[in-house]
């Protein structure tokens, strides 16, 4: 069952009559497809119990009208959100929460996405004589119309455009989890004003990003205790320790075994079972856990399970690693002990001037989380527009001066730009390939392909499963950990795909290189070092 709000949700008012009309006009249309296809539209009691949530509080007992505004369903897939979408489109529409001259929006994050909840609502009008003569099917727009309160209704999606001028009555985004940026979302939130009732829903599995404003939404409806919020998340919890055993699924999917087919769920928990790459799809779209649904890195509970104190002492030995980019995008300068127990702190920088660009690119309009981080400590900054490398370069020198830094790796197609500022700084640096040993830093060459980070990856991950590494819980790189996706060769080496990552993952790819570097001179004297340090220059 779902998880609901910490109290019942009554406010000051209740108007049962409201809800009840809203459950018999829904159950008045005509299911299109699938499960009970051409019978009524008969809603269940997880169903009914989001719905009357939504509808029967009121402002108080004398005023009738609707307090909720907001309303999130987080739910896994195949649970029927599509017909429900439509179906509250239609209500708002032309059934009983109509208004006239009424604004109705479905959005998507693509222009398929879109038409599926489109098609869907259009399909149960023309199943209706009575909704069929009042309203007017536009498929070229994706638009129905009323002719009797002049509402409409129309399907859009985030890959059309930012939508301007928009004055909704009644909003709902489907899978917002999937949205690559917040700029839909807030079109939509910031353009109800007007309205003295609006409404907006959000019906999605969960997304893996904490930072995600979905995250944020269901994390603020599951703790606050605002009446103009509902939120019911269906999710099995992370702490539960056998995924599939069936007895768990119906956390996340109260259709089970009803309009949910329980074969066909058995089926995907088998290939996912078979297949550990399909394991993180399968708890994302089917267990609405929040993961990334891509092959990931490493897992946000593994990952989190690793926080601790993280501390270093003058003048003992440490490992360096960076990831740096030639523009204006983030840079990455991950530091790891040299003792068994692996202590890492990364320091990541972006342009001064372009944190609050980056934040609505990343994040979405009026969430400034790059200047919140900053702020905070958590991240670096360097003057201007462009990533002043003789900042990082001067980072690097005073970790040299403060700790006996064993070595640097680096990606050698972008380290010209840090040769170029340490000579500039009179820092002498070398190459680890020199055959004399020199003071100053080493260099180490570490190629970014899947031969390369392979070992780098494997490390890493056994670090941190075996729990021989302790990070300290830096959000900033928390984010990129989540961001970061894992592609395997056919040899079955690893690498990062920063194509398929939502967003930023440069410190963990720093992470990744320094704890490889060190597993590879922990590994020296066992034989195996001339196999990696041949993987590591490729």
């Amino acid at each position: 069952m779902a998880r609901p709000p910490k109290k019942d949700r009554p406010g000051p008012g209740r108007n049962k009559l409201r809800a009840d009309r809203v459950v018999q006009f829904i159950a008045g249309l005509t299911v299109p497809s699938g499960f009970g296809q051409g019978k009524p539209f008969v809603l269940r009691p997880w169903q009914v119990k989001f719905v009357r949530d939504i509808y029967e509080p009121t402002v108080s007992a004398k005023d009738m009208s609707r307090v909720v505004r907001r309303a999130v369903l987080s739910i896994a897939r195949k649970n029927g959100k599509t017909a429900l979408i439509a179906a509250l489109a239609l209500c708002h529409l032309v059934g009983p929460e109509s208004i006239m001259n009424g604004e109705v929006y479905s959005a998507a994050n693509s222009r398929d996405q879109a038409g599926q909840i489109f098609k869907v609502a259009a399909q149960m009008v023309r199943l209706d004589p009575e909704l069929s003569s009042l309203l007017r099917v536009v498929d070229s727009t994706k638009t129905i119309a009323c002719y009797r309160n002049g509402s409409f209704y129309r399907a859009i999606s985030a890959d059309a455009g930012i939508q301007h001028g928009l004055n909704p009555s009644f909003a709902v985004y489907d899978e917002l989890a999937q949205a690559k940026n917040r700029d839909l979302y807030d079109v939509l939130d910031t353009s109800m004003g007007a309205r003295e009732e609006p409404l907006f829903a959000i019906i999605s599995t969960q997304s893996n990003d904490p930072e995600h404003i979905l995250s944020q939404l269901i994390d603020d409806g599951m703790s606050s205790e605002d009446p103009t919020t509902v939120c019911h998340l269906y999710a099995v919890p992370d702490e539960v320790e056998n995924i599939f055993d069936p007895s768990v699924w119906k956390l996340a999917n109260p259709a089970l075994g009803d309009f949910r087919s329980l074969p066909d769920m058995e089926a995907i928990a088998n290939k996912a079972k078979r297949i550990p790459s399909e394991e993180n799809k399968f708890r994302n779209l089917y267990l609405n856990q929040r993961v990334s649904p891509n092959s990931s890195l490493i897992s946000k509970r593994e990952w989190m399970a690793c926080v601790g104190d993280v501390k270093f002492v003058d003048g003992e030995e440490v490992y360096l690693a960076l990831d740096l980019s030639s523009v204006n995008d983030l840079s990455a300068l991950a530091m790891a002990s040299a003792d068994d127990k692996t202590r890492l702190k990364v320091w990541m920088w972006k342009p001064e001037e372009t944190l609050r660009e980056h934040s609505n690119r990343d994040f979405g309009h009026g969430n400034w989380r790059y200047e919140e981080w900053h702020n905070a400590g958590y991240l670096e900054v360097t003057p201007g527009k462009v990533i002043h490398h003789g900042t990082i370069a001067a980072k690097i020198i005073e970790l040299c001066k403060t700790y006996r830094v064993i070595g640097l790796a680096y990606d050698r197609h972008k380290i010209e730009y840090l040769m170029r500022e340490l000579d500039a700084l009179d820092f002498l640096a070398y190459p680890e390939s020199s055959k004399n040993a020199r003071d100053g830093l080493k260099l180490v060459p570490w190629g970014q392909g899947y031969v390369s980070m392979g070992p780098a990856i494997d490390a890493l991950e056994t670090a941190i499963i075996n729990r021989d590494l302790v990070h300290p819980n830096n959000p900033a790189l928390n984010w990129n950990f989540a961001n970061a996706v894992a592609v395997m060769d056919p040899a079955g080496n690893r690498k990062l795909d920063k194509d398929k990552a939502r967003f930023r993952i440069d410190g963990a790819q720093a992470a990744a290189m320094v704890v490889g570097y060190k597993y590879r001179d922990m590994v020296a004297d066992t034989g195996l070092n001339d196999f990696i340090k041949n993987a590591v220059m490729s």
